[in-house]
């Protein structure tokens, strides 16, 4: 009977095996209760004892907070930047309702051309800072910000006619073709622009000032095509914008010329004293009535 109530009880207490039989083949009297109880409670009171040791600085276990001193911790990863966002990483907000299926079903607009040009230059001179929509502006976002609705909004034929138009002038610039997005052209730009209106009411106050030499589809060939420099007396013949001729390709051609510096990619910087700035911007010249022009040819060609 003491080798079998050995087995479980002796490993715990630590009992060699011979005793086993001795310890408890006798009863245990009730004058050593006191003694069992005495031993469980220092031993719950010790084992208390590491787990408050054990224990942080502010837990449930103390239920108060210790006099130790806490642990350095390790400084907390970054999780984003702090400080003012660029505004030319930030997702520009659209107004509300700004989609293309709603403005098929509203009343139709009957805008012309030539209105539709100004609009057009007005969004874009708006938004020469990149401030006010996404830049490079998309054909779609033209259309809904210049107030096409109803028939005008659902295909392109409208708005691709003044497009072409104004990119023929040089007073907008096709930057991407797929899909095709519009910026204001480095020629329009080069002597000032016009002022716009900033006003939400009313952003097309300012739109008379606009004046454009051609509003009117041509009957034959591509409303966006070019003429060549020898076609100048031509198109003032016939009252047709000048602009409309494309630039000579001015790079020249380093195996005629004989200068092995003009196959060099990086040409040497010019040397000597560079000129202030004032004198490096170009100034808007005068025609015969003393205005201003806004392009070069307008020197030759009454707008």
């Amino acid at each position: 009977q003491g080798d079998s109530l050995w087995a479980p009880s002796a490993i715990l207490l630590g009992i060699p095996r011979g005793a086993g039989a001795m310890v408890f083949s006798r009863p245990v009297s009730r004058q050593r209760l006191p003694v069992t109880s005495t031993v469980a409670c220092c031993l719950a009171l010790a084992a208390g004892g590491l787990l408050w040791a054990a224990a942080p600085t502010e837990s449930f276990v103390n239920g108060m907070p210790s006099t130790r001193l806490a642990e350095p911790r390790s400084p907390a990863v970054a999780m984003h930047a702090s400080g003012p966002v660029p505004y030319d990483t930030r997702m520009k907000v659209h107004p509300k309702g700004y989609r293309k299926s709603l403005m098929k079903k509203m009343p139709d607009s009957r805008l012309d051309t030539e209105e539709i040009m100004k609009r057009i230059t007005t969004v874009l001179l708006k938004n020469m800072e990149e401030k006010f929509r996404e830049a490079p502006m998309k054909t779609k976002d033209l259309m809904k910000d210049i107030g096409l609705r109803g028939k005008q909004i659902k295909t392109k034929r409208f708005i691709n006619d003044a497009l072409f138009l104004l990119m023929a002038q040089k007073v907008i610039h096709k930057v991407k073709q797929n899909p095709i997005r519009w910026e204001i052209h480095e020629e329009y730009r080069k002597y000032g622009v016009p002022p716009v209106s900033k006003e939400k009411r009313d952003p097309w106050r300012l739109t008379h000032l606009l004046q454009f030499k051609r509003t009117k589809v041509p009957k034959y060939g591509p409303v966006h095509g070019l003429y060549r420099p020898q076609d100048r007396e031509f198109l003032k013949s016939r009252d047709l914008p000048l602009s409309s001729i494309y630039d000579p390709i001015l790079k020249v051609d380093p195996y005629q010329t004989g200068n092995l510096d003009d196959l060099n990619l990086h040409p040497p910087m010019p040397t000597g004293p560079r000129p202030p700035l004032n004198k490096r911007i170009p100034r808007a010249p005068k025609d015969e009535d003393g205005n201003y022009v806004q392009f070069d040819w307008e020197l030759e060609q009454k707008m």
